[in-house]
């Protein structure tokens, strides 16, 4: 078959790669120059399987109405109807039920996206600081913490803060900053933009790929109920079979299709604190109860996080992006070090947090989106479910929970 894969982020840059490898002839577009111009860029940096519990969740309930008064952990919102269409969604996938199947079917997404990422590096090597980090999650309150609890992971375990500071030397909390952590040895880092970058060339040198990049993504062409093909910028683009996999502006393209997507684009920002040989991190760290990431990458250092709710722009926020720095230089005295590049990107959500991976209601549409904060964790298993679905295989993880008519 011939398959037009929407979007050039690690989503459809995996998606185009796992479709190509199974003998699919693949047309890649994008709007962009080239690859990861969106969440895929200067993201968490993050690869974390075993932590993709999602947003919506009880304690997210009871959390709700002081995350939206102004302090330091306040959610930026600016209420629209698309906004509020969304977010009554998400308070009805706010029950421990919802929760527990979310986690158990995001488990196996992830386990698979592990596998599949170690599957693509065997055929195609790339260098992008791929190691086995680990991940430390500090908990600065002591209620958060003992609720921690390693879960089915054997490996991972409950530190105090002095074993904190003995694993991670970087982290300068004093012990009454802090009750302690939780550390699994298993979770991995990246830079998800090298990454990309790499797998992007070697997609274009693929007989199978051909790559139309700067190529605006107008509406569908139907004929008799089915997409044959798009209208770009650069003249009409026909397929068998055409995924979608263009982040937050899937929910528009499938506007124009004829249905509904409940994505929404929450805004996340990060620096990358450069240093003259490597990061002061031996481990990635997740700070809790700020909702901010660390993690070490060659020679620099990615911090990351918020999530806010504001619509479309993409500028970097001064005052998250001083909040990143601040944080860092309290936790690892490290914001001060070497050249700070910040970068904003908008993280294509669902309101229950998990993708939507299967056919979409307009025949000839194939769903890959909606990754949300997970994008890069997920993007190598996603591309692997697609795929098996697309050929007629029995799916290597449960695809029931991904289906976009639990929307419907």
């Amino acid at each position: 078959m011939k398959i037009g894969v929407l979007g050039a982020g690690v989503v459809g840059l995996t998606t185009a790669w796992r479709l190509s490898e199974a003998g699919h002839d693949v047309v890649l577009i994008d709007r962009a120059a080239g690859p990861a111009a969106g969440a895929s860029g200067a993201n968490g940096a993050q690869l974390s399987y075993r932590y993709v519990a999602p947003m919506a969740s009880p304690k997210m309930l009871f959390q709700l109405p002081g995350l939206l008064l102004p302090g330091e952990n306040a959610i930026k919102v600016s209420f629209t109807p698309e906004l509020v269409g969304w977010g009554l969604r998400f308070l009805t996938a706010c029950t421990g039920a919802q929760v527990a199947r979310t986690t158990a079917a995001q488990l196996a997404l992830a386990e698979l996206s592990r596998l599949e990422l170690e599957h693509l590096l065997g055929k195609v090597p790339l260098d992008f600081g791929l190691r086995t980090a680990g991940k430390l999650v500090i908990f600065r309150k002591a209620a958060d913490f003992a609720a921690a609890t390693p879960g089915e992971d054997e490996a991972a375990e409950l530190l105090g803060p002095d074993e904190c500071r003995a694993l991670e030397p970087g982290l300068t909390l004093k012990t009454s900053e802090f009750y302690g952590g939780l550390y699994t040895p298993s979770e991995q880092v990246g830079d998800c933009t090298a990454f990309c970058e790499q797998l992007f060339v070697k997609l274009k040198e693929s007989n199978r790929v051909e790559v139309r990049m700067n190529t605006a993504i107008g509406r569908p062409v139907v004929r008799n109920g089915r997409m044959t093909g798009i209208e770009t910028d650069h003249g009409p683009v026909e397929a068998d079979l055409f995924v979608l996999s263009l982040g937050s502006g899937a929910r528009a393209f499938a506007k124009s299709c004829g249905f509904n997507l409940p994505i929404y684009p929450v805004k996340g920002h990060s620096i990358t604190v450069a240093d003259d040989v490597a990061s002061p991190l031996k481990h990635s760290v997740t700070d809790y109860s700020r909702k901010i990431v660390y993690a070490p990458l060659p020679g620099a250092t990615r911090i990351a996080g918020f999530a806010d709710f504001q619509g479309y722009d993409t500028t970097p926020v001064p005052s998250r992006i001083a909040q990143l720095k601040e944080a860092a230089a309290d936790t690892f005295d490290i914001a001060a070090q070497g050249e700070v590049e910040p970068w904003a990107g908008l993280r294509p959500m669902t309101p229950d947090s998990k993708p939507v991976i299967g056919p979409s209601p307009l025949d000839g549409l194939f769903l890959n989106t909606g990754q949300g904060m997970l994008g890069w964790t997920l993007a190598c298993g996603s591309a692997r479910l697609t795929a098996d679905l697309i050929d007629g295989k029995p799916p290597a993880c449960p695809s029931e929970p991904f289906d976009v008519r639990r929307f419907q």
